[in-house]
């Protein structure tokens, strides 16, 4: 079956839920790695992944290395997690990804590292860096860019990055490829954690805000997206292939 266990690390324990890597591990474990990867001198990328990101990976090549090549991938929908219990792949732990990013940065804060923002709009991610530093008033932001920027900026964007040489880079919107723009770009970058939240930026700026605890736990987090982008209820057809493929790996054994 694709759900053996096939690799440990330091409390992680990497499964497969149809074919694609997720990690089993607590956010305490979690957050002691992170602490590890600021000071191992290599290159992390932490990957966040939903149901939509599993059947992406299944036919995204890139995608799918992506996700081979991150120091963590941890899930953030609880289909994912139902999914893993259903083919009997282990109890993975969820992970709310704005709480977790908070987590991150006390981390950081706590340990005197070095974070840098990238995404999002320009006024969205300048508002972001006030309200981080507002509540992290010991954090050492050293760099900040917007999202959406050309590919002729790209090259002083990421020689800003690597001279700054941040323990950690968050990304959000406005990278081509979104967190694949990682995996493409590792080279380029100093050792450090690197880690992509899509609307991040927007939810630290104030801008949009995040999806309450109680609909995240009833994985009803994306009602609150329905309101602003009504199209995205025809997301429900990609759940429901996501429905039948586990049921095809139950009962074949896959």
């Amino acid at each position: 079956m694709d759900n053996n266990l096939n690799s440990t690390t330091s409390g992680r324990i990497r499964k497969k839920v149809l074919g694609v890597p997720v990690d089993e591990v607590t956010l305490d474990s979690a957050l002691k790695l992170l602490e590890l990867y600021t000071q191992d001198n290599e290159k992390h990328q932490i990957s966040l992944i939903s149901v939509r990101e599993i059947l992406i990976a299944r036919h995204d090549i890139e995608y799918n290395r992506m996700l081979k090549e991150s120091s963590l991938v941890l899930p953030t929908a609880r289909g994912i997690t139902v999914a893993a219990r259903f083919l009997k792949a282990g109890s993975l732990a969820r992970v709310r990804p704005f709480a977790f990013l908070i987590r991150m940065l006390t981390l950081i804060e706590r340990t005197n590292k070095t974070v840098y923002l990238l995404g999002a709009k320009k006024e969205d991610v300048e508002q972001a860096e006030r309200n981080l530093k507002a509540s992290f008033p010991d954090l050492r932001i050293v760099g900040r860019f917007s999202g959406f920027f050309t590919k002729e900026q790209e090259r002083n964007i990421l020689l800003a990055i690597r001279k700054a040489s941040p323990s950690l880079l968050i990304c959000g919107t406005g990278l081509r490829g979104r967190e694949k723009w990682i995996l493409r770009h590792k080279k380029d970058f100093n050792p450090g954690v690197y880690i992509w939240a899509d609307n991040c930026f927007e939810i630290f700026s104030g801008k949009e805000k995040q999806p309450s605890k109680t609909l995240f736990t009833l994985g009803l987090e994306q009602l609150t997206r329905l309101k602003k982008h009504p199209l995205k209820v025809f997301r429900i057809i990609p759940y429901l292939f996501f429905l039948l493929l586990l049921l095809i790996y139950r009962v074949f054994k896959l």
